[in-house]
């Protein structure tokens, strides 16, 4: 992990800091994995410095889970660095909306108990997913929005900063179309650690030129986020009104639990199947119990990244639908 560092000092040091010892290690198990995403895109673009990031944070988080971190607590660090890097849709990188003010939105979701939390139409949070774990752990509501929400997640210790911490605060492009919104880099994470929980973070601030107060399905539970033990862990990206009306996250789950579909079979069914013929683009990644990953999309490209106690980092950005295939697991 030494050796990394030194070579992604750039990004490591500030994105993706140090992984702190649970209190319980979870070791158990030897399998766990972990997956992230960078958003889904139609058009190319350069996206070396994205790749990178996702390197360095799987490297770190496959560490993490080696020495026994807890899937929540990794997908919220993941996410979290994503966030400060400034190079994604999400947190400090977040686009403006309408009125070129920044919103941004955040859900994390762990597998043991179905515990939940997630923050929407945040203004002046610096980490939203940090805001929307500390909503889960206060364990007594799911989601809160707008200002009033924003000011409980401050007393239960989310940072504020001012609105020109933004890079993008201000900064218009376009109109609102009734168009394929072009998505630009959401963010999201999902881990099985040795314990066998799952967990699920995902992270953004939505598309170009929203109308004010729009909300994805990037905070909903079962939309843009879903994790249960057993099952599986999903974020998604891509067009979040479509994940809304068809509860794709839920669905995939709903598909391996109740009709024995495999991973692979069940996103690609919801992508493919559900979403590609409404031209509804978008991704999801996601784990199962066992620790297969998957990472299906049906735009032109997907940033997207694994590591598993087998396998190191493998990141990727075109090529079509991509998914581990390890040794069969003991």
């Amino acid at each position: 992990m030494t050796r990394y560092r030194l070579a992604c000092a750039a990004f490591c040091a500030f994105v993706v800091p140090s992984f702190a010892a649970a209190p319980q290690a979870c070791t158990a198990h030897v399998v766990f994995a972990v997956a992230a995403h960078g958003g889904v895109f139609s058009r190319q673009n350069e996206g070396a410095a994205r790749l990178d990031a996702m390197k360095a944070a799987l490297a770190e988080a496959r560490t993490a889970l080696a020495n026994g971190e807890r899937s929540v607590d990794v997908v919220e660090r993941i996410v979290k660095g994503f966030e400060d890097s400034g190079i994604f849709n999400a947190g400090k990188g977040a686009i403006a909306n309408a009125a070129g003010q920044v919103e941004t939105d955040a859900a994390i979701m762990d597998g043991e108990g179905l515990r939940s939390g997630a923050v929407a139409s945040m203004t002046l949070l610096k980490n939203p997913i940090a805001a929307a774990r500390l909503v889960m752990d206060a364990n007594v509501h799911v989601l809160v929005v707008g200002d009033r929400g924003q000011a409980y997640a401050e007393k239960l210790g989310a940072k504020i900063v001012p609105e020109n911490y933004f890079a993008n605060a201000g900064h218009v492009t376009r109109p609102l179309q009734q168009e394929m919104p072009k998505p630009h880099g959401t963010v999201g994470a999902v881990a099985l650690d040795r314990c066998g929980h799952l967990a699920a973070a995902t992270s953004t601030g939505g598309f170009e030129a929203k109308v004010p107060g729009r909300v994805g399905d990037s905070p909903l539970v079962g939309d843009g986020i879903y994790a249960a033990d057993g099952v599986a862990a999903f974020s998604a990206t891509g067009w979040g009104e479509f994940f809304i009306r068809y509860n794709v996250s839920k669905d995939a789950a709903d598909r391996m639990r109740y009709a024995h579909q495999n991973l692979g079979k069940a996103t690609k069914a919801e992508l493919f199947g559900v979403l590609k013929p409404l031209k509804a683009e978008g991704g999801l990644i996601g784990i199962d119990a066992k620790g297969n990953v998957g990472m299906y999309f049906n735009s032109l490209g997907m940033f997207r990244g694994y590591a598993t106690e087998r396998e190191a980092p493998v990141v990727a950005q075109y090529e079509g639908a991509i998914a581990n295939k390890p040794k069969k697991r003991k």
